[in-house]
Parts: structure tokens; sequence; C-alpha cells
């Protein structure tokens, strides 16, 4: 479990208007996509990897042969769900990834180490496959990499009560917790079946003291309220509802906010 602090931040896009991009969400049942340009959105496509144990080799292999991803990009941004990871204080970056993954899973043989900095002065340290990474700059020049994390905390809405958030990608489930704007929790789960979902969100309640009777739970994703998984924490937690009335939006809340985070970056980088 990682505790932290984390501030408000506003984000501006003005840097990749009118230019094409391509948006990537890795995960471990393969990944998604979606092409902005001229401020419209394609429609999202989700590939999916028939056998785990390649999950590699069947994602390079598409990214090869897949002419919608071929094209020509002025940007090219991709996020990574890794559960090899750990949220680090960004004055401890500097620290040997041996020492700021200690306590993570490998999810890979040959794992490429890298940092993703919120806007809150911490970092994520992550690692994630080196033969993807080799081939995304292969195809793309230099992309925009960073850790689902990172795009997902620096999207949410913070208020000044407290607000747990639940955001399900592909069986991977995101819990944060925000009081008075301030991030106090983060970690993602695996979660194979509804149950785990419901198992994790009580556990992390029940970790961070917090009665599932009185706080405020938003959800993303595919937490969506038509969902049997959704309706299952109901039972459980009184005040559950999606974060915004916007499905087709919320359904896909990390890939739609990728961008953004990308440009938040850059123009961060050019303020420096």
């Amino acid at each position: 479990m990682i505790y932290l602090c984390s501030s408000k931040s506003n984000v501006i896009s003005t840097q990749i208007e009118h230019k094409k991009s391509l948006n990537l969400l890795f995960y471990r049942e393969g990944f998604s996509f979606l092409v902005e340009e001229n401020e419209k959105t394609s429609k999202i496509s989700h590939i999916k990897v028939t056998h785990p144990s390649r999950w590699e080799t069947e994602i390079i292999k598409e990214l090869e042969i897949n002419l919608r991803l071929r094209r020509s990009f002025d940007q090219v941004n991709a996020a990574f769900v890794s559960s090899f990871f750990n949220l680090v204080p960004a004055l401890y970056a500097e620290e040997s990834s041996e020492v700021l993954l200690n306590f993570s899973e490998a999810e890979f043989e040959d794992n490429q180490i890298m940092k993703a900095f919120l806007t809150d002065e911490n970092c994520f340290v992550y690692g994630t496959s080196s033969s993807l990474i080799r081939k995304l700059k292969e195809l793309y020049g230099q992309p925009f990499l960073t850790h689902s994390g990172q795009v997902f905390l620096d999207s949410i809405s913070k208020a000044n009560e407290a607000v747990v958030h639940l955001n399900l990608i592909q069986h991977q489930l995101e819990i944060a917790f925000f009081s008075n704007q301030k991030l106090q929790f983060y970690n993602l789960f695996e979660t194979p079946t509804g149950e785990d979902v419901l198992f994790f969100t009580l556990f992390a309640l029940e970790q961070l003291n917090l009665d599932g009777n009185k706080v405020e739970l938003k959800t993303y994703g595919e937490l969506l309220p038509a969902t049997k998984v959704f309706q299952t924490l109901k039972k459980y937690v009184r005040f559950l509802s999606a974060a915004q009335k916007d499905e087709d939006y919320l359904a896909n809340f990390t890939l739609q906010n990728l961008s953004k985070c990308a440009s938040f970056q850059a123009l961060s980088k050019e303020k420096k």
C-alpha cells in the first residue's frame, strides 16, 4: 500500500491542437488505442492477445501489421497498466531501481525501468517490456510513455471531501483515495472476477479506516452503473456513483485523458 499526497492541476492542451495523435493503453489482456485529429477522436479499438504467455510477441506483431497504427502521427502517447511499480516522493526518484521496486513483482524477464512524474512532486517508478519499448521507439521516434496511474491521478477531479476513486481497466483495478484534495492512497490490483473487485475495494476501505456507509466512492472505466459488478458493490457501499454521466467517455477514462496528460507534461518541461 502506498500513502502519499497530491494537489489539483489544470491540464493545458494547446500544444497539440490541430495535430494527429495516437494514444495507446497497454494492459495484461492486450491494448486499446484511439486517434485524435483536429479535436475529433476515432472509435476506440481493443486488441486482445490470444496467448498471455506470448504477450510481447503478439503485441509487437500487431503494432507492425495494423495499418491504422502505421500511419504518420504528430504525437504518440502510450500508458502501461503495470503492477510492477512503486509510487514515491520525487526527491527519492534518483534512488536505484532495485531499491524503489524491491516489493514489486516483475512482469517480464527483460524489463525497462521508467519514471513518470505526477503534478504533485511524486513519481511512479515502473517497469514494462523492454522489447515493446524498443518497438514503440522504432515505429514512432520519441513517444510519450507513462504509467496508467499517472494519467488517472492527474485526471481525477479533486474535492475537499474524502472520496475513493475506483478505475477498472480490463480486470485491473486502480484504487485512489483523496482527502482535502490530497492523495492519501493509490494501488493497483489484479481482479479477474467481480468478487475480486468487491474484495479489494472493501479491503482498501478497511485499511484506510473508512466506513462504507459514509465515504463517497466514484467509479471509472468498466465500473458502469448497468454492470453486475457495480450493482454488487452497491450492496456493500452506500454512496457509490459513476464519476460522470457520459458513460462512453467514462468507460475508457484513462485512454481518453492520455493526450491531455502528455501535453501537460510537455508544457511543464518547457516552463522548466
